[in-house]
Protein backbone atom coordinates (compact mmCIF):
# COMPACT_ATOMS: atom_id res chain seq x y z
CA UNK A 1 0.00 0.00 0.00
CA UNK A 2 1.18 3.39 -0.79
CA UNK A 3 1.77 6.01 2.06
CA UNK A 4 0.33 9.16 0.97
CA UNK A 5 1.20 12.36 3.09
CA UNK A 6 -2.26 14.49 2.40
CA UNK A 7 -5.61 14.03 4.20
CA UNK A 8 -8.15 12.41 1.63
CA UNK A 9 -12.30 12.19 1.98
CA UNK A 10 -13.22 8.63 1.91
CA UNK A 11 -17.40 7.50 2.24
CA UNK A 12 -18.48 4.03 4.15
CA UNK A 13 -21.95 3.03 4.24
CA UNK A 14 -21.72 2.73 8.01
CA UNK A 15 -25.47 1.54 8.96
CA UNK A 16 -26.67 -0.46 6.44
CA UNK A 17 -29.84 1.56 4.46
CA UNK A 18 -28.81 4.69 5.20
CA UNK A 19 -26.86 7.21 3.11
CA UNK A 20 -23.07 6.25 3.62
CA UNK A 21 -20.94 8.53 5.72
CA UNK A 22 -18.28 10.66 4.72
CA UNK A 23 -14.41 10.53 6.88
CA UNK A 24 -12.03 12.84 6.60
CA UNK A 25 -8.53 10.10 6.64
CA UNK A 26 -5.48 12.05 8.36
CA UNK A 27 -2.57 10.29 7.81
CA UNK A 28 -0.17 10.22 11.24
CA UNK A 29 3.46 9.63 11.51
CA UNK A 30 3.76 9.33 15.07
CA UNK A 31 6.37 6.30 16.67
CA UNK A 32 4.55 6.31 20.22
CA UNK A 33 1.38 4.98 18.20
CA UNK A 34 3.58 2.38 16.07
CA UNK A 35 7.11 1.71 17.15
CA UNK A 36 6.82 -1.15 14.17
CA UNK A 37 6.24 1.43 11.30
CA UNK A 38 2.59 0.58 10.77
CA UNK A 39 0.63 2.58 8.15
CA UNK A 40 -1.20 4.62 10.63
CA UNK A 41 -4.95 6.90 9.88
CA UNK A 42 -6.66 9.42 12.58
CA UNK A 43 -10.16 8.71 10.94
CA UNK A 44 -12.32 12.48 11.67
CA UNK A 45 -15.68 13.23 10.61
CA UNK A 46 -16.70 17.19 11.17
CA UNK A 47 -13.78 18.11 12.48
CA UNK A 48 -14.31 15.31 15.36
CA UNK A 49 -11.49 12.35 15.94
CA UNK A 50 -13.60 9.58 15.77
CA UNK A 51 -10.73 6.99 16.03
CA UNK A 52 -6.76 6.26 14.95
CA UNK A 53 -6.63 2.68 13.12
CA UNK A 54 -3.57 1.10 12.27
CA UNK A 55 -3.15 -0.93 9.05
CA UNK A 56 -2.16 -4.22 10.19
CA UNK A 57 -1.63 -7.03 7.14
CA UNK A 58 -3.86 -6.78 3.85
CA UNK A 59 -7.33 -6.42 4.69
CA UNK A 60 -6.96 -6.39 8.60
CA UNK A 61 -7.08 -3.12 10.39
CA UNK A 62 -6.94 -2.52 14.08
CA UNK A 63 -8.49 0.59 16.31
CA UNK A 64 -5.82 2.00 18.36
CA UNK A 65 -8.55 4.30 19.83
CA UNK A 66 -11.64 5.61 19.76
CA UNK A 67 -14.98 4.13 20.28
CA UNK A 68 -15.78 1.96 16.90
CA UNK A 69 -16.96 -1.80 16.23
CA UNK A 70 -14.87 -3.63 14.80
CA UNK A 71 -17.75 -4.48 11.64
CA UNK A 72 -16.68 0.16 11.18
CA UNK A 73 -13.24 -0.22 11.70
CA UNK A 74 -13.02 -3.01 8.90
CA UNK A 75 -15.57 -1.15 6.22
CA UNK A 76 -13.45 2.16 7.24
CA UNK A 77 -10.29 0.05 7.12
CA UNK A 78 -11.33 -1.28 3.44
CA UNK A 79 -12.29 2.12 2.18
CA UNK A 80 -8.61 3.50 2.94
CA UNK A 81 -7.57 0.27 0.95
CA UNK A 82 -9.22 0.78 -1.62
CA UNK A 83 -8.44 4.44 -1.56
CA UNK A 84 -4.58 3.92 -1.71
CA UNK A 85 -4.58 1.19 -4.20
Amino acid sequence: MDYQEKSFNISVEINQGLEPLTFTIIPVDDASLSTEGALIFKVTRDKETLAILKFDQPHSWQQLEGKLDQNDVNAIGQAIDTHNG
